[in-house]
């Protein structure tokens, strides 16, 4: 039980960090949007320092387990204990976060304004943290670009849990800054279903015409890192015993 908590404990303080992030820099003006990329790379390092030996690397991603359970990291049971465990954190994470800012960011709009101003509802911070195409670009390219830069993450996790536990913490947190910083601005950058599921709950499952593109793209790029990662580690081991032999 004691990896099922730590998913969960690592996914609600990752969520905690990264939406109090997006919330500062949005609505309060606290920093740039690279501050926040820079918060979620450094909390997801520094929750895979501490909850990591406890639970497989720590993974706080169901794209992430799906990839280490296609490679039998883990058993596909605990990939439907910890997918659990990262939702019920996320959700956890995400209505701490929300429902502790709205009276402070309302406190605040009202202090600063002596005109009488609308109060912040819970339904536009989901909003925030929902994925969705940016204008410039298609529905299209958005869930694409959700799907590459899943896999992107997950390949490097994978890897550098197999390959450098040591630094596997430092390697994936700098690698999530990077892509966040590169899809936040075009499709809000979640690349991890239990981020995308938790405010879907709130507004809706329906509420999001977009909502079901973006998971089948992240879980795909998840499956596909998986597969890739199974591929070429599969492929190594068998150079290595050629050569041994």
């Amino acid at each position: 039980m004691r990896k099922y908590f730590a998913e969960f404990f690592g996914t609600m303080l990752l969520v905690i960090f990264a939406t109090t992030a997006l919330i500062y820099v949005t609505t309060f003006q606290t920093g740039q949007l690279f501050d926040a990329m820079a918060i979620f790379g450094l909390a997801l390092a520094a929750l895979m320092f501490i909850f990591g030996p406890m639970a497989d690397g720590g993974h706080f991603n169901p794209a992430v387990s799906l990839g280490a359970a296609i490679n039998k990291d883990i058993s596909w049971k605990t990939f439907g204990g910890y997918f659990l465990a990262q939702f019920l954190g996320a959700f956890a994470g995400l209505t701490l976060s929300v429902y502790t800012l709205i009276p402070i960011i309302n406190a605040q709009q009202s202090s600063s304004s002596s005109s009488s101003t609308s109060s912040v509802k819970a339904s536009q911070l989901f909003s925030l943290l929902e994925p969705s195409a940016a204008s410039a670009i298609s529905v299209w390219l958005a869930v694409a670009i959700e799907l590459f830069f899943t896999f992107v993450l997950v390949f490097i996790t994978l890897v550098a849990l197999k390959k450098h536990i040591k630094q596997s913490a430092a390697i994936t947190g700098i690698s999530f800054t990077l892509i966040s910083f590169v899809t936040y601005p075009l499709t809000n950058g979640l690349v991890n279903p239990a981020r995308v599921l938790a405010p879907a709950l709130y507004k809706g499952l329906a509420s999001s015409a977009h909502l079901w593109y973006f998971l089948i793209a992240e879980i795909l790029g998840g499956l596909l890192a998986g597969l890739v990662v199974k591929y070429f580690m599969n492929e190594d081991e068998s150079t290595v015993k050629s050569v041994a032999e």
